[in-house]
């Protein structure tokens, strides 16, 4: 039987719910991601421009910009959205141009750089009415200055009353380096926005909430111990990635053993045999575990007391509708990734 397979029956799961993929059902919104979504809503809809998402990685960038392409795909009379899923670093800022021409689905009269941009501003022009948006993901990767002003080129496309294309990048925190070498492209920029990581109690929820979300057999159902919680969130240092994948890991460790408890022995475990982590690090965490727990109180795997409360109001599965809208998002930001190259 496939591992994955194994410990979603054995932990009577209807799928992993820690897959290492950006899937929007199990994005855990925290405060912070709720007011980056309100304000790049607010961006969007007054059609104010530029707006940029800075975030390390594993921060939740690409899940935001999922939520968008899946909101605006609910409206498509009117949203007209493309995204390019991952620039490539080396591109001229004619390839770029050329890039955001395909995610529009644009055939311009000629292969020339004028050609090209009559052919945007005219599709923008045409669809005017519509809140027009180019998303890129990973940003960071264009850190030429022609690229930069070729964005700026593109988004200054306006009407007398509003732009006629906003931009949303999603990049790493290094871009702010490149951004600040762009002054003409950094003072168009209308909103700005850092996401952190998270807390000790929303890396709980955080773990909580994706259970919830793929739980078949309630009975069943992996518990993690609260000082487990805390070894996972000092190692991953409030990088939901990181989190994800030593839970996903964690899990496989629990299912060979046969309990449902996770307890610091096998995070521990874990975090030793499946990461990098520098001996360092891993004795510093094996220390904070003897300090934290009762001397003697347990010392084999699985053998901890679960004492994690559950969430007051557990969030519901995701809908079949909402599904379909996330993956036509993940298809659409895939096929813009596919299209990098071109």
């Amino acid at each position: 039987m496939e591992e994955n397979e194994a410990v979603q029956n054995f932990f009577g799961l209807r799928e992993q719910p820690f897959a290492p993929t950006a899937d929007p059902a199990y994005f855990y919104a925290t405060n912070e991601h709720r007011e980056c979504l309100f304000r790049l809503w607010n961006n969007i809809d007054q059609r104010h421009g530029i707006a940029v998402v800075l975030g390390n990685y594993g921060t939740g960038k690409t899940t935001l910009l999922r939520k968008l392409v899946a909101g605006m795909a609910q409206e498509p009379g009117r949203y007209q959205a493309a995204v390019i899923g991952s620039p490539i670093p080396s591109w001229t800022s004619f390839a770029l141009l050329e890039n955001i021409i395909a995610q529009y689905g644009l055939r311009p009269r000629e292969h020339a750089f004028g050609a090209y941009m009559q052919a945007l501003n005219e599709h923008l022009l045409a669809n005017r009415r519509q809140v027009c948006t180019l998303i890129i993901d990973d940003a960071q990767n264009l850190n030429k200055r022609g690229q930069l002003e070729l964005l700026r080129l593109v988004q200054n496309l306006e009407t007398p009353q509003h732009k006629l294309l906003n931009l949303i990048c999603f990049a790493q925190l290094e871009w702010v380096h490149v951004l600040r070498a762009a002054p003409n492209f950094l003072q168009r920029v209308n909103l700005s926005y850092r996401l952190g990581a998270l807390n000790g109690e929303e890396t709980r929820h955080f773990i909580d909430f994706r259970l919830e979300q793929a739980t078949g057999k309630a009975d069943l159902r992996p518990e993690f111990d609260e000082l487990a919680i805390e070894v996972i969130h000092r190692f991953a240092e409030g990088s939901p990635r990181v989190t994800v994948s030593i839970c996903r890991n964690a899990l496989l460790v629990a299912a060979h053993l046969k309990t449902r408890r996770i307890t610091p022995t096998i995070v521990l475990n874990t975090i030793e045999k499946t990461t990098l982590a520098e001996p360092e690090k891993i004795a510093a965490l094996r220390d904070f575990v003897e300090k934290e727990r009762p001397r003697g109180a347990w010392s084999a795997v699985g053998a901890a007391p679960t004492v994690r409360p559950s969430l007051a109001s557990p969030p519901a599965a995701a809908s079949p509708e909402r599904r379909t809208r996330d993956q036509r998002a993940a298809e659409m930001l895939l096929r813009a990734q596919q299209q990098r190259g071109l």
